[in-house]
Order: C-alpha cells, then sequence, then structure tokens
C-alpha cells in the first residue's frame, strides 16, 4: 500500500474532474502546495472563477492548470463511446506530467455518483503509463446503499474505508477551510448545500484520502450507481435522452483507456 508523503513540493499533482473540489481538500491542498490540473470547465466560467478565487486565497492560483474542456463534451464521448476524446484528455494531462514528473497523483475517487468523477482515475492511470508514482482517491460524495437522497460526503464507502488515510487540519488550515467556505463557492453551495450545511466542523477538520488500488475499483455490495439511479429519473420526465450507464458506457471506455478490456 503507498504511503502518503505529506512534504510539500512540486512533486505533488492534483486531477480534478470539476471546478471546486478542492475545496473537499483545502486543509491538504495548504500542506503539501501541489501543482492542480482540472479538466472539465465544470459547467461555464463562472465556476472556474470561484476556483481562482478560492486557490488565490491560499496561494495557490498560480499552480492551477485548466484544460477547460466543457463539461458536456464528456458525456456526449462517454455515451459515444468515443476513447479517441479520452485519450486525447489523458495525453494533455500525461504532458503535464511529463513536464512536473510527479511522486504522488491524487484524483476524484471512483464512487458511482457521477460518471466524469470516475473518470478521472481511468485517465490518470493512462497519463502516467510508465511513470512511477502513488496514486491516491479523493472521496468526494456517494449516495449510501439503501437509502434514497442520503449521502456520504469526502469518506470512502464502508467497503473501502479500512485504507483510508485519514489527515487531521491543523487550527489554520481549518480556518482557511470555513472561510473560503463561507465567503465563496456560491455555486457549490447552490448544488450542493443542503448535504454540505449538514457537515460538522469535527467532519471538516479531518480529511481523507485512499490509495488506488492497481485496477479500476467496480461497484460493491454497498454501492449505490447514483448516475444511473437518478438517470432514470430524468428519463421519466422527459429531460434526458439517453442515460449514462456503468456497463454500456463508463466501464467499456474506461478499461479501454487503461488496457483493462
Amino acid at each position: 500500500m503507498s504511503t502518503l508523503d505529506l512534504a510539500p513540493g512540486r512533486q505533488h499533482v492534483i486531477v480534478f474532474s470539476h471546478p471546486n473540489h478542492e475545496l473537499a481538500v483545502f486543509g491538504l491542498l495548504q500542506r503539501l502546495r501541489p501543482q492542480l490540473v482540472y479538466l472539465t470547465d465544470g459547467g461555464g466560467a463562472a465556476r472556474v472563477g470561484e476556483t481562482c478565487l478560492g486557490l488565490e486565497r491560499i496561494g495557490l492560483r498560480q499552480q492551477a492548470h485548466f484544460l477547460n474542456f466543457s463539461e458536456q463534451s464528456l458525456y456526449d464521448a462517454l455515451l459515444a463511446g468515443d476513447i479517441g476524446f479520452y485519450r486525447d484528455i489523458a495525453a494533455r494531462v500525461g504532458e503535464r506530467f511529463e513536464a512536473l514528473k510527479p511522486q504522488q497523483v491524487f484524483c476524484d475517487a471512483v464512487e458511482f455518483y457521477n460518471p466524469l468523477h470516475d473518470m478521472s482515475l481511468p485517465i490518470v492511470f493512462a497519463a502516467l503509463r510508465d511513470r512511477a508514482a502513488a496514486v491516491f482517491e479523493v472521496p468526494l460524495v456517494h449516495q449510501r446503499a439503501g437509502a434514497v437522497e442520503a449521502y456520504d460526503v469526502q469518506r470512502m464507502p464502508p467497503s473501502r474505508r479500512a485504507g483510508e488515510v485519514e489527515m487531521p487540519l491543523s487550527e489554520r488550515e481549518l480556518a482557511a477551510k470555513l472561510a473560503a467556505r463561507a465567503q465563496g463557492y456560491a455555486l457549490l453551495q447552490a448544488q450542493m448545500g443542503p448535504v454540505l450545511a449538514g457537515l460538522p466542523q469535527a467532519h471538516l477538520a479531518i480529511e481523507v484520502v485512499a490509495p488506488a488500488p492497481p485496477e479500476l475499483p467496480a461497484p460493491g455490495p454497498d454501492c449505490v450507481l447514483r448516475y444511473e439511479w437518478r438517470a432514470q429519473r430524468l428519463l421519466a420526465r422527459g429531460e434526458i435522452g439517453q442515460a449514462i450507464t456503468y456497463a454500456d458506457h463508463f466501464l467499456p471506455l474506461a478499461a479501454s483507456l487503461v488496457g483493462q478490456a
């Protein structure tokens, strides 16, 4: 199992699918001073702007690199099974890795909540190729098994919790995180406000990462395929014409991307 190195420096790179995800590990960012790569615009320039302001607060704005793929383009490529599109993204990330030569890479965890979050890990695996680096997943949110609209935030699901690495924040790190959350990230609050508002300070004061397994994680017994569940509701309301599924869309493309097909 990989050992988490908390020494600051350019040997750390964090790859997020969307802007605003950095708030989940705002303390880790302060401690590691990493380079950051964002795959998408998160739906528009406003979300990128919020992330830039948040990173500016802790002196990391100049260490953020935005690939600025549109969020919709990644969804469309998943539906189309467009492996070439995702290989292009991985190549762009690989260029950053070649320049930075990271010893540790962090990315969104595979949680089956949002397929673009889940694509971060196969993109990182493909971008690293033969480069030696420890890879860690950053948990964001997953739907609880047996529950409707109930979520665990910034913790791994029960079946993978034994591998979590917990990092207690210092008072200064926590204060900066709470200030950033209170004074910015309006779009994130609008989208996830009820879930985030229920997090006690003691929860926010401990950040979690987990060593990535050597192969893509598969849904466990405690897993809810939340994006499939939500897509069925949207289909029933006529709001979308086609649903992204794990078996038909995510898995074939992700497995092909990392050579596990």
